[in-house]
């Protein structure tokens, strides 16, 4: 059986991503060098495709794990090797993940929907969904650390167009893509 690829994966090649295995996935390492990609999300904004990590929806509250989408309904995502939780369904195959992180990923989120970003209305460790991008999509308020970032889930059919509106939307701030190599760094 082959690795498996992200809805994204044609773009990040086109884009001249640099690819590596992980956790059975061919995901972009890098788009120039990782010291260079940490540096701009700390200063400015990046994009990343974390589509991999595993996701369940459950009814069961994973107290500290899960993100509360609605009543009875809960958002339990990680990085593989992931338990699925109590009564859990595996739908990391619906989702494309996409992970905006720096000082300016709230002002560029800002521009494709209506949302309150506020530290009030969306504190780290928070979700909402709204449309984003003219998208239905799930936001997730997940720091790296003293970096703001902020997961953007969306269908898979609408991973490109997303992407591309979120690329165009940090343009003033001279977004750039960054690979897993300069995410597990940031995460660290």
């Amino acid at each position: 059986m082959g690795m498996k690829r992200s809805a994204l994966f044609h773009h990040h090649r086109s884009s001249g991503a640099v690819f590596r295995e992980h956790y059975g996935w061919e995901l972009p390492a890098s788009y120039s060098k990782p010291d260079e990609e940490i540096a701009h999300v700390r200063a400015s904004v990046g994009l990343a495709d974390v589509s991999y990590r595993i996701k369940f929806e459950t009814p069961v509250d994973s107290q500290g794990s899960s993100w509360r989408l609605g009543a009875g309904r809960y958002l339990v995502i990680g990085d593989p090797p992931l338990e699925a939780p109590a009564k859990g369904v595996e739908i990391t195959s619906v989702y494309a993940n996409l992970l905006l992180a720096g000082p300016h990923a709230r002002a560029t989120l800002a521009k494709l929907g209506s949302l309150n970003l506020s530290e009030e209305s969306l504190p780290n460790r928070s979700c909402a969904q709204a449309s984003m991008a003219h998208v239905h999509s799930i936001v997730l308020r997940e720091d790296l650390g003293p970096v703001p970032a902020y997961h953007l889930l969306v269908t898979r059919d609408y991973a490109e167009s997303v992407w591309e509106a979120v690329a165009h939307a940090g343009e003033e701030f001279t977004l750039r893509p960054f690979g897993l190599d300069a995410l597990q760094a940031l995460r660290g």
